[in-house]
């Protein structure tokens, strides 16, 4: 019975969500001008049945939704691309941590660091999509922009790992088992960029802007002559599914911005930077610090004889 409540208030909120009619009501007020003015003069000018007929051979609905269907899988493709690129992205970066801690086994200062660059990853990459949408999009600029490039991030991550090889705690099998997953970085942030910086082409764009208004206006020059100023609604209706459709597809093409319909990156960094700490800074790990031989800074000298004891049981 919970589900099916959840279901019915999923339906009515979708049902009364007017977000996209508040994009379109300038568009739509315009439309209205046009076509009253359309039935004012249309009955006097041409025959309504002459345009219906015209209108049904050239168009007859199946270029429009072609177009229309195309577009928005488009727009919903880059979307999901995105947000399967940052969902992998949680995965290889939940990997590093574990992989870090278990091959080379570092203290509570070596944890630290490493956290702190992967999670600085995670943000540094989000600011940096951010800025390259907000030049293809009305996505404004992100409030403190990333200082460095994610790339620098993936750089000192490879040092790290590097300075444990060389010290011999992380020898050559354990580390060909932990690169894919620090190779795997560059290959999201790539996927990324080249969604963020190759949008649907203009002249694709245009084109089906020239045909949606094309056909609400044959529209409303058909049906004027029959219907009078009642065919003003109908025409109303058509150009919000039509347009409505064509303003979805164009959020849906930038999915890094901060716009309600973006993907919600916010909320995956901060649940990247969450799962992070508890891999590799949680309070359970102190024990391990213990058996390794590690000096525990953050604990007092009691917690420390306390765990010790704990530990050699």
């Amino acid at each position: 019975m919970a589900t099916q409540n959840r279901d019915i208030q999923g339906i009515l909120q979708g049902l009364f969500n007017f977000s996209v009619a508040k994009k379109l009501q300038w568009y739509l007020v315009v439309i209205a001008a046009i076509s009253s003015v359309i039935a004012i003069v249309a009955p006097h000018l041409i025959e309504g049945k002459r345009v219906m007929e015209a209108n049904a051979s050239l168009f007859a609905g199946v270029i429009l939704s072609m177009l229309l269907v195309f577009r928005t899988n488009s727009a919903y493709d880059r979307w999901w691309e995105g947000r399967r690129a940052w969902g992998q992205l949680v995965n290889d970066l939940r990997n590093l941590s574990i992989k870090y801690y278990e091959f080379v086994r570092p203290n509570l200062q070596e944890r630290e660091v490493f956290a702190k660059l992967l999670i600085r990853f995670a943000y540094g990459m989000k600011d940096h999509l951010r800025l390259l949408d907000a030049t293809h999009s009305r996505a404004p600029e992100c409030d403190n922009p990333v200082s460095e490039h994610p790339m620098l991030i993936v750089e000192e991550i490879y040092a790290v790992l590097d300075q444990k090889r060389r010290e011999g705690r992380l020898n050559d099998m354990m580390f060909n088992v932990i690169d894919p997953h620090a190779r795997a970085l560059l290959d999201v942030l790539g996927s990324c960029e080249r969604i963020a910086t190759s949008p649907i082409t203009e002249s694709h764009k245009s084109i089906i802007l020239h045909i949606i208004v094309t056909y609400l206006l044959f529209v409303a020059f058909a049906l004027a002559p029959e219907f009078g100023m009642w065919m003003v609604p109908v025409v109303l209706i058509g150009a919000y599914m039509v347009l409505g459709l064509e303003i979805v597809a164009e959020e849906k093409e930038h999915p890094f911005g901060t716009a309600e319909e973006d993907l919600p990156l916010d909320r995956i960094c901060n649940n990247i930077e969450r799962s992070i700490n508890k891999l590799l800074l949680c309070d359970s790990l102190l024990e391990r610090d213990i058996e390794w031989g590690h000096t525990v800074r953050v604990l007092k000298n009691s917690d420390i004889e306390l765990l010790a004891k704990e530990a050699k049981r």
